[in-house]
């Protein structure tokens, strides 16, 4: 390598990182691989873009740097030759229903643009072509263009009465307060089957609007309100800040989402819809596939909007090019996977001509494809061509072997990582013994670990599925076996086996998905798996104390920092610092709590302990047996008290499939479960897997790994494409069989590897 050019870290510290000094090469692609926790974000973010961040902002006046968000300075010695940096990684795009793909693009800006000038009716402003503003949101769905209904099929069993748990919510069961208030009303006999009732009961029930009722049973004049069962859901449902994960499990399996009986999706006042170019309104351009509304505008013919018309197709070109084509411009951005986000971040960026600059992106690859990755590798060379650095945390073998130069982290995950195990070429990597990277690389016969494919018990049906563009899918899920839902994005995988199935399912399922943690800095790992409360019961017997000062959310908490272990400071202007609390020492507890001890450690030192540490620490077998499952998933490295909120999507969920591990006989639903993994962690997490099945459970997982999908017992896959060309099942059966079809895009890259 050059050595004028390379970007130089020295003596990074930062998180696991062992003082760590390494070079990387400007304006060529550079992949950090690794096992899952060894180091690589670590490199990546905390040190390479937080200070790339923190040094370009040095340089905008304080006035402005008020308005920006600061990052403090890394634990490293040095960082040199460094340009500005951006991040494009796979955190979801935050908004609520109102942003949107067009927003976020500035698409649907564009639109309004175009709408307000050359519209069929006169005298609107692009405000009026706004879903966010009073003068165009659609008045019945307040602009967001769906409104919810249920069936009250799902709901009710009829051949019941109220006092039988006719109604399956929680909230309306017998004895219950809503029931009791239906019951005091007196305008139902809750002995009476629901069957029976009358319509105007039924509607009593289920539809009418918040009334006042009062009735004189006890003696004196009880007054309550009562609203339709549906009626309060709905209007639960229909809050604008999305529905809370209390709502999530207790109401959604019932809720079902249509497009607004008012503005048919459109979002808009029906009087704004009204206005069209080419026979259409802007909900109806803002609704089709991003594919279609690229020919229909590039098929508008009006000279004076040439220019807004190129903006327009330039960024539906760039939507297109990284593989989001089958979704519209209307699509909520709180409803994309981190994949989708991550790519349409990638669009954004594709549209500027900067040079010298540092890309930082984070297995770009997740969620997409075999078939869609091509385009992406295209991208990310482009990217590099135009003269900028390319430093991409990556997985994938497609892009490893891409890469100029690749530096893997390791040796191991947690405190055992943070080294620099090798660097250099594919071809160097190769003849590394050191690499555990390399040696996958180099003989891909050892992730295929099932050598033959196990014969089903049962089966579960799904029949007419349409939920999105679900397409009448009749399927027959085998249970008993490990079995793969195959298809490039956007082909129905999720529709298909989450949506439809899980919830038909739902009391027979347990779905492990990637959505982030709710908890805060103050949740840790050792809560999740069910051993902290047991660990302070031991703390507490041993020492004859109250259990509840072990608690650093309690009266055990060290009273300057509150049981964090750190304060943030606010610096106004300045990034905000954290700093170690200096009464605790970062261990969240009073000294008078950290005095008691158990085999020689306090509390601070045991939740400091990593899973596999912990593991040979306790002899209780509840607490030995929850660590060994940590372990089983691959997560032995964490700390019993790292927090929720420095988790990634792979660790939160293998977090959950360990908290679940321990039952038998259920159905199991993964999505994309590789995402994050190192071909290691892959080959740990795919004998786990079988473990499952083995022990008489059902696996069933969303996936797009080639490595994981060779070992299935079967395969479903949809397709052939995304979006309205998807939605119907291709081809299913044993991976020989997929990788025996010619028209499954999943069968030609499978053919390669089995």
């Amino acid at each position: 390598m050059s050595q004028n050019k390379n970007i130089k870290i020295i003596g990074a510290r930062e998180n696991n990182l062992k003082n760590i000094t390494l070079e990387i090469p400007r304006n060529k692609i550079t992949c950090l691989v690794g096992v899952s926790g060894s180091g690589k974000s670590s490199v990546a973010y905390n040190v390479i873009y937080s200070e790339g961040q923190r040094q370009f902002l040095e340089s905008v006046s304080t006035y402005a740097a008020r308005l920006l968000k600061r990052t403090q300075r890394p634990d490293v010695d040095d960082v040199v030759n460094l340009s500005p940096t951006i991040s494009i990684d796979q955190k979801q795009l935050r908004g609520s229903p109102r942003s949107t793909v067009g927003t976020a693009t500035e698409v649907y800006t564009y639109l309004r643009l175009l709408f307000s000038r050359f519209g069929s009716v006169p005298n609107l402003s692009a405000g009026h072509f706004s879903f966010n503003n009073p003068k165009g949101a659609c008045l019945k769905c307040k602009g967001v263009g769906l409104e919810f209904t249920i069936d009250p099929n799902t709901i009710l069993d009829f051949n019941k009465s109220l006092a039988e748990d006719a109604v399956v919510h929680n909230n309306y069961k017998s004895g219950s307060r809503y029931y009791n208030i239906i019951k005091s009303s007196g305008k139902i006999d809750v002995n009476k089957k629901i069957k029976d009732y009358t319509k105007e009961e039924l509607d009593f029930l289920l539809y009418t609007p918040r009334v006042e009722l009062s009735n004189q049973d006890q003696g004196f004049i009880q007054r309550f309100s009562h609203e339709g069962i549906i009626t309060r859901m709905i209007k639960r449902a229909g809050d604008l800040r999305g529905t809370s994960n209390r709502k999530e499990k207790t109401d959604k399996p019932y809720l079902v989402q249509q497009a607004c009986s008012e503005c048919h999706g459109g979002r808009l006042k029906k009087e704004i819809l009204l206005s069209k170019i080419n026979g259409k309104n802007i909900g109806e351009f803002s609704n089709m596939e991003i594919r279609k509304l690229t020919d229909e505008i590039r098929d508008l013919k009006i000279p004076e909007a040439k220019e807004l018309l190129t903006r327009i197709l330039e960024t539906l070109t760039c939507l297109t090019d990284v593989k989001l084509a089958y979704l519209s411009i209307n699509r909520s951005l709180d409803t994309l996977s981190g994949g989708e986000a991550q790519r349409l971040k990638l669009a954004r960026e594709m549209g500027n001509n900067l040079i010298e600059m540092v890309y930082i992106l984070d297995e770009p690859t997740s969620g997409l494809h075999s078939h869609d990755c091509e385009n992406i590798v295209k991208i990310i060379k482009n990217l590099r061509d135009k003269d900028n650095t390319i430093i991409t945390i990556e997985h994938d073998e497609k892009i490893m072997r891409v890469a100029d130069y690749l530096i893997e982290l390791g040796p191991h995950a947690g405190k055992n990582g943070g080294h620099i195990v090798a660097s250099g070429t594919v071809n160097e990597f190769l003849n590394n013994k050191n690499s555990v990277t390399g040696k996958y690389l180099g003989n891909s016969g050892l992730l295929q670990i099932n050598k033959t494919n196990r014969t089903p018990t049962g089966y579960l049906e799904v029949k007419n599925a349409n939920v999105n563009n679900l397409q009448n899918v009749n399927c027959r899920v085998p249970l008993g076996v490990l079995c793969v839902f195959t298809g490039v994005s956007g082909s129905g995988k999720s529709s298909l086996l989450i949506d439809v199935f899980a919830n038909k399912f739902r009391d027979k399922v347990i779905v492990i998905d990637q959505k982030s943690m709710t908890g805060t800095a103050r949740g840790n790992s050792a809560t999740y798996i069910g051993i902290f409360d047991k660990i302070r019961d031991i703390f507490a017997k041993v020492n004859n104390v109250s259990k509840s000062i072990f608690s650093f959310n309690s009266s055990g908490a060290c009273p300057d920092c509150k049981g964090l272990g750190y304060k943030k400071i606010d610096m106004h202007f300045m990034g905000d610092v954290t700093v170690k609390c200096e009464t605790c020492s970062c261990r969240r507890y009073k000294a008078e709590t950290l005095a008691h001890k158990y085999k020689g450690k306090d509390i601070g030192e045991v939740l400091n302990m990593t899973g596999e540490e912990a593991l040979t620490f306790f002899d209780g077998e509840q607490i030995k047996h929850k660590l060994e499952v940590l372990s089983k998933v691959g997560l032995g490295y964490l700390e019993l008290g790292q927090s929720h909120d420095t988790l990634s999507g792979g660790e939160t969920q293998r977090l959950r499939l360990a908290s679940q591990l321990h039952k038998k006989g259920e159905i199991y639903i993964l999505d994309e479960p590789t995402s994050g993994l190192h071909f290691a962690d892959i080959e740990r997490l795919i004998k786990l897997l079988n473990e499952l099945v083995e022990n008489g459970n059902s696996v069933l997982v969303i996936e797009h790994n080639l490595n994981l999908i060779r070992n299935a017992d079967w395969i479903i896959d949809l397709g052939p494409g995304g979006g309205n060309e998807g939605g119907k099942i291709v081809v299913e059966g044993t991976p020989a069989m997929v990788g025996s079809s010619l028209v499954s895009f999943t069968g030609k890259y499978l053919k390669e590897i089995i």
